[in-house]
């Protein structure tokens, strides 16, 4: 019996081909999760956008600004927690089928940047339909929460920001997970430190969520700076998170349970 022989290119298209069908079940076990019940997510905003200031109106209240602000806060911690979520349910059948860790970040990486585009553009026409409700209504609309100061082009750079920070929080999600599978409790723990310090930051060049708001507070916020190098230094802080997602997932190890 003969032996087969297997070129070097063979071999090389034969990986190339097993690794994109990973990154691919990945992207996709990925990204159901984050955008089928994110869909859930923001129906239910949608529900509450219109029907809170519908019941304000009933009862002869006047509202100046909507529910959309807790969409503003909510979103990218729930991504966080889809982040963590998919990965855990993931990472061990991954592996044991022989995926690799950089398919794993790969793909989770994909699916986080398309749930970043889609509750990014979900958050935007949820604010058109809030301002259009409240002008039909009679009111007086205004976005409240944080955010750029963008002028004319307002939807746009809140659409831009809020995709960024959801992405930054979905892959500081993903490496939380994959750092408490190697390191355990204790020091997956003192690990979070790091992915905190992205959160702060990428709010902080958004103006956006909870740590804006502590920023702000304390005289820090950096009002009246362009939407534009705000969005550049959200970006840098995007390659920072994903640069920390890749470190967690490439060290990844099982421990084995007890």
């Amino acid at each position: 019996m003969s032996a087969v022989v297997v070129t070097p290119a063979e071999r090389d298209a034969f990986t190339a081909r097993a690794h994109a069908r990973a990154v691919r079940r990945v992207m996709r076990s990925v990204g159901q999760v984050m955008l089928v019940i994110g869909g859930v997510f923001w129906a239910i905003f949608l529900f509450v956008t219109v029907g809170v200031p519908l019941v304000v109106r009933q009862v002869g209240g006047v509202m100046g600004g909507g529910a959309m602000t807790g969409a503003e806060y909510a979103a990218p911690w729930f991504a966080l927690s889809l982040g963590l979520i998919a990965v855990a349910a993931l990472v061990v059948p991954h592996l044991a089928a022989g995926g690799t860790r950089r398919s794993l970040f790969t793909g989770a990486l994909v699916a986080a940047l398309a749930a970043g585009v889609a509750y990014g553009v979900a958050y935007a026409l949820l604010l058109l339909v809030e301002r259009a409700l409240f002008g039909a209504l009679g009111w007086e609309w205004e976005q409240l929460g944080s955010g750029l100061d963008a002028g004319g082009a307002w939807l746009v750079v809140t659409a831009a920001g809020e995709a960024i920070v959801v992405v930054v929080y979905a892959l500081v999600g993903v490496a939380a997970q994959a750092s408490y599978r190697t390191y355990g409790v204790w020091r997956g723990t003192a690990l979070l430190l790091p992915g905190l310090a992205l959160l702060v930051l990428v709010d902080h060049a958004t103006r956006h969520g909870a740590f804006a708001d502590a920023f702000g507070a304390l005289g820090l916020g950096g009002d009246g700076a362009p939407a534009a190098l705000g969005l550049l230094q959200a970006l840098v802080v995007l390659a920072l998170a994903a640069g920390w997602a890749w470190w967690q997932l490439r060290t990844l190890r099982l421990r084995p349970t007890r």
